[in-house]
C-alpha cells in the first residue's frame, strides 16, 4: 500500500491509496478474477455503494 507520505498526498485524489505488485503477479491475479470474490453478490453491493 502506498501514497501515505503526507508530502506526496496532494498528487493523488482524496481517498486514494496505491497498490504495487510485480507485473507477473498482476497477470496471475487477473487470470484468477473469474474465481474470486469479484463475482459474488457481496461485491456487487460494495460496487453500488462506491458509485
Amino acid at each position: 500500500m502506498g501514497m501515505n507520505d503526507v508530502s506526496a498526498r496532494h498528487y493523488v485524489p482524496e481517498n486514494t491509496l496505491t497498490f504495487t505488485i510485480p507485473l507477473k503477479r498482476f497477470e496471475e491475479m487477473v487470470g484468477n478474477m473469474d474465481e474470486s470474490f469479484l463475482i459474488t453478490k457481496s461485491w456487487e453491493m460494495v460496487k453500488k455503494r462506491m458509485g
